[in-house]
């Protein structure tokens, strides 16, 4: 469930169709659209994000971070195609940091 449950995270933080992504990930687009009717209708959180839309003047989108004991394993799409695999979330210092040197190796 995980598997498909990132999948459509993906679609939604990509801003692309999901027969585009289906397409380019070697997908079934009824896969994806059944998993994330059955997601949905068991309240997944991920089913249910839709895409951040830059706004024209606005660098940032605001986000909601709390401290979480647990380890949970986290991917970050860093780019299409660029996937990481961490075992757990790592703090906000390490994620802001991280985007900081993505962004100076994007330019």
């Amino acid at each position: 469930m995980q598997y498909w449950s990132d999948h459509l995270a993906a679609i939604a933080a990509e801003g692309v169709q999901t027969k585009a992504y289906a397409e380019r990930e070697g997908l079934s687009v009824s896969a994806l659209y059944y998993w994330r009717k059955r997601l949905k209708a068991q309240g997944s959180t991920q089913a249910r994000a839709l895409p951040v839309m830059p706004q024209a003047g606005r660098q940032f989108v605001p986000v909601q971070i709390s401290d979480t004991s647990a380890c949970v394993p986290c991917s970050l799409i860093l780019a299409p195609g660029v996937r990481l695999e961490l075992a757990q979330l790592p703090s906000a210092q390490w994620l802001a940091a991280l985007g900081a040197a993505v962004s100076r190796q994007v330019r």
